[in-house]
C-alpha cells in the first residue's frame, strides 16, 4: 500500500490479490472453454453480414424475375399445373403423410432439436465450433428467407390449401431450406468419423428429409415447385457460406 496526500492506494500486486479470488469464482461459475473457444469475431459478423445482403438481393431478384417481370413463362406454367395437379389428387392418407413430412422442419420442432443437439455437441467436445455451425446456418437461412419472401411477396398457389399460415407468401419455401440445412449435422458426423455407414446415413437422411418437406408442402399447396427449388439453394448457399467464414477447425481436418 502507497500513500500519496494521506490517500492510501493499492499497489499492482495488492490489485491482483484482491481479483484473484472474484476471478477464481468467475473460472468455477463459467468454464473457461466456453469464451476461449467462441468462433466468431467482429470480421466474421462482417462477412456474414455482407454475404447476407448478397443472398437477399440476388434472391429477391430472382423471385421478381421468376413471378413478376417475366411472368407467366414457362416455370410458372408448370407450377400452377403441379399446384393444381396435386390438390386434385388428395386422399385421407396422403393428406396425414403430407402432414408428417412438413413436421419434419416445423419452426418449433427446428428450434428444439437444434437446441437440444447443440447442447449435447457443447457438453461432448467442450467447444464452440460445431454448435456454432448449427446454429449460424439456421439463423443465416432464416433470416435471408424472411428478407426475401417480405420484398418479393408472391402469393401462395391459388388452390384449397390444407394449413393455415400467417404468412401469405410463398416465394421461397422456409420449410424446404430449413430441412436443407440439416445437413449441418451430416457434415459434422464427417467431421467425427470415417465409419462407411454413418455417414451413408447421415447422407440418405440429408436427401430425404429436405425432398420430403418439400413435396409435402406442395402437396398441401403452401407452395410451388419453384419455391422448393429455391428454398433448397437458399439452404445449401447457407450451410456453404457459414462453412466458408467460419473456416475449417484444426482438429477436424484430418478427417475431412
Amino acid at each position: 500500500m502507497t500513500e500519496i496526500n494521506g490517500v492510501g492506494l493499492a499497489t499492482p500486486e495488492n490489485e491482483s490479490a484482491t481479483d484473484q479470488p472474484s476471478k477464481a469464482q468467475d473460472s468455477k461459475r463459467l468454464p473457461g472453454w466456453l469464451r476461449s473457444t467462441w468462433p466468431f469475431a467482429r470480421s466474421h459478423w462482417i462477412r456474414l453480414a455482407l454475404a447476407l445482403a448478397a443472398v437477399c438481393l440476388v434472391g429477391a431478384l430472382v423471385g421478381y424475375l421468376l413471378s413478376d417481370w417475366l411472368a407467366p413463362n414457362a416455370i410458372t406454367d408448370l407450377d400452377v399445373e403441379l399446384a393444381e395437379q396435386l390438390a386434385s389428387n388428395r386422399t385421407d392418407s396422403r393428406n396425414s403423410l403430407a402432414q408428417w413430412g412438413a413436421f419434419l422442419a416445423n419452426t418449433p420442432v427446428k428450434i428444439i432439436a437444434s437446441l437440444l443437439v447443440a447442447a449435447w455437441m457443447l457438453h461432448r467436445w467442450k467447444r464452440w465450433y460445431e454448435a456454432a455451425f448449427v446454429g449460424m446456418t439456421l439463423i443465416f437461412e432464416a433470416t435471408g428467407f424472411v428478407i426475401i419472401t417480405f420484398i418479393v411477396q408472391r402469393p401462395r398457389p391459388d388452390v384449397a390449401r390444407l394449413l393455415e399460415s400467417p404468412v401469405s407468401t410463398g416465394f421461397p419455401s422456409g420449410h424446404t431450406a430449413a430441412a436443407t440445412v440439416y445437413a449441418a449435422f451430416m457434415l459434422i458426423v464427417f467431421w467425427h468419423t470415417r465409419n462407411v455407414w454413418a455417414r451413408m446415413t447421415a447422407v440418405v437422411l440429408s436427401v430425404i428429409i429436405p425432398v420430403s418437406v418439400g413435396m409435402a408442402r406442395m402437396y398441401q399447396g403452401m407452395h410451388y415447385l419453384s419455391d422448393v427449388v429455391v428454398g433448397v439453394i437458399l439452404g445449401i448457399v447457407s450451410l456453404l457460406v457459414v462453412l466458408r467464414i467460419m473456416g475449417p477447425h484444426p482438429e477436424l481436418e484430418d478427417l475431412t
